[in-house]
């Protein structure tokens, strides 16, 4: 698919209309070039792309989390989640994509992966404590799925093993699948993504989304637009 882009000389005659702007992506760029204009006030201007919300190409992927490290088989945790997760085997040949997105349509779900086997969590119904200190007190961060998964899969498979564990974060479910299967990776923990709406209620709540827990799409390829240096 081809990107054309094109210079507004008038920008009054695309108006933006009334509404909040929400940052998505980039928080740590734009308040760097926040901070970086009141020592500079030249320097007055940030480079953006605005998508509106209902725009039917705005999209938001998960971001599945690699763990490596010695030390982490399942049968070390499942114990643990059993305290709060219905747990469900997945069949071999099954999608792993169509499958969490099935079983996460009423309530918080992922898939975990070693190298023999795939498993579901289904966090049950009045499981969660808000007491728990590894959980945001946002409540809006709280009824995050990702918030949920890394507090209480991710950081148990982290917690688990005796050697440093090392994650990556891959958009691809089967990418991060196969980094198990073939790559080395202890375990993999795919998840489903966060809906737009939750963003929103997020930011209005005046938190911020927790690390790695959305993957925007469309991503606007770098060298699209230069700027000469004096």
């Amino acid at each position: 698919m081809g990107i054309r882009l094109w210079i507004v000389h008038n920008p009054s005659v695309f108006p933006l209309p009334p509404s909040p702007l929400y940052i998505a992506d980039g928080h740590h760029r734009y308040e760097t070039a926040s901070a970086y204009a009141l020592e500079n006030p030249a320097a007055d201007r940030v480079l953006s792309l605005i998508v509106s919300a209902q725009d039917p190409g705005l999209a938001v992927l998960p971001t599945h989390r690699v763990i490596f490290g010695a030390g982490r088989e399942l049968e070390r945790v499942l114990p643990r989640w059993r305290e709060w997760f219905d747990v469900q085997a997945v069949p071999a040949g099954r999608d792993p994509v169509g499958t969490l997105a099935s079983l996460g349509r009423d309530r918080t779900a992922c898939l975990v992966a070693d190298r023999s086997r795939v498993i579901a969590l289904l966090l049950r119904p009045g499981a969660l404590a808000d007491r728990m200190p590894s959980l945001a007190q946002s409540a809006a961060v709280r009824d995050l799925d990702v918030a949920r998964i890394e507090s209480l899969v991710v950081k148990e498979i982290l917690g688990a093993g005796t050697s440093t564990p090392i994650v990556r974060y891959v958009a691809d479910a089967n990418e991060a699948l196969g980094m198990v299967q073939r790559g080395g990776a202890a375990v993999a923990v795919l998840l489903n993504p966060t809906r737009i709406d939750q963003v929103f209620a997020v930011a209005d709540a005046g938190d911020v989304m927790p690390p790695k827990s959305t993957y925007f799409i469309p991503k606007v390829p770098s060298g699209l637009v230069l700027r000469p240096l004096p």
